[in-house]
C-alpha cells in the first residue's frame, strides 16, 4: 500500500467515528455498476493482451481501543507488534488527543539513524536517541530521543499485541500492524512513519 493510499485509508476509517470506539458491523456496500459495465463485453482480438491490474491491498480491521487502554498512566492506547519487538502507543497525559504522543520504541534493529552531522536529529544527543520514532500532535515524527519511557508497553508484559491486519485509532492518529511492521499516521497533517526491525521511514 502506497503512503498516499495509507493516509487516505486512515482518514476514511476515522471519518466513521472510529477514533473512540470500535465500528459496529454493517452490511457490505455493493458498488452500483456503471452504464458502460452493463454493456455486452467486447471480445478482444487474439493479438491483444489483457491489461494488467494491481491487486488492491485489504484495508486493516479496526480493533476496539478499550482493549488497549493504558493501565499505569495516561489516556489513549498502548500496544506492541506481534513479535513484541516494537512497543507503541498513542497517549496523552492531559486528556487532549490533540497533544498525544504517538510512536514506537524498538529493541532489535538492523539500521541506525545518522548522527555525524549537526543537522542530524541525534547529533551529539545527551540521552539515548534513535531507538524508535515518535511525534507529538500533528508534528512530523522524528527519531525517538528520551531517557525515560513514553508508553507502558515498553515494560508491561500484559500489553496486548496488535495483530497483523489490524488497526487502532485514538484522536487523529491511526496505527496499523502489517507484515512490513507498524505504520502510524496523523490523518490531518499527513505525517507518519513505518517502523520494523529491518527498516524505517518517516514522512
Amino acid at each position: 500500500m502506497t503512503r498516499q493510499r495509507w493516509i487516505l485509508t486512515a482518514a476514511v476509517l476515522l471519518s466513521f467515528g472510529l477514533s473512540g470506539c470500535a465500528a459496529p458491523a454493517t452490511a457490505p456496500v455493493v458498488p452500483v455498476p456503471s452504464a458502460d459495465a452493463l454493456q455486452p463485453a467486447q471480445t478482444p482480438q487474439p493479438s491483444e493482451a489483457p491489461a494488467a491490474t494491481a491487486t488492491p491491498s485489504a484495508a486493516p480491521t479496526l480493533v476496539d481501543p478499550a482493549d488497549f487502554a493504558p493501565v499505569d498512566f495516561g489516556t489513549g492506547v498502548v500496544f506492541t507488534s506481534p513479535s513484541r519487538n516494537l512497543a507503541c502507543g498513542i497517549l496523552t497525559l492531559d486528556n487532549d488527543p490533540g497533544n498525544a504522543v504517538w510512536g514506537c520504541a524498538i529493541d532489535d534493529k538492523q539500521w541506525e539513524f545518522p548522527t555525524a552531522q549537526p543537522e542530524d536529529y541525534c547529533f551529539d544527543a545527551q540521552v539515548p536517541c534513535g531507538h524508535g520514532i515518535e511525534a507529538v500532535g500533528s508534528e512530523q515524527p522524528h527519531p525517538r530521543k528520551r531517557g525515560d519511557v513514553a508508553f507502558e508497553s515498553e515494560y508491561s508484559e500484559s500489553t496486548v499485541a496488535l495483530p497483523v491486519g489490524s488497526a487502532i485509532a485514538y484522536g487523529d492518529v491511526i496505527c496499523a500492524s502489517t507484515d512490513a511492521g507498524i505504520s502510524c499516521a496523523h490523518t490531518q497533517s499527513g505525517h507518519g512513519f513505518t517502523l520494523s526491525e529491518t527498516a524505517n521511514e518517516i514522512w
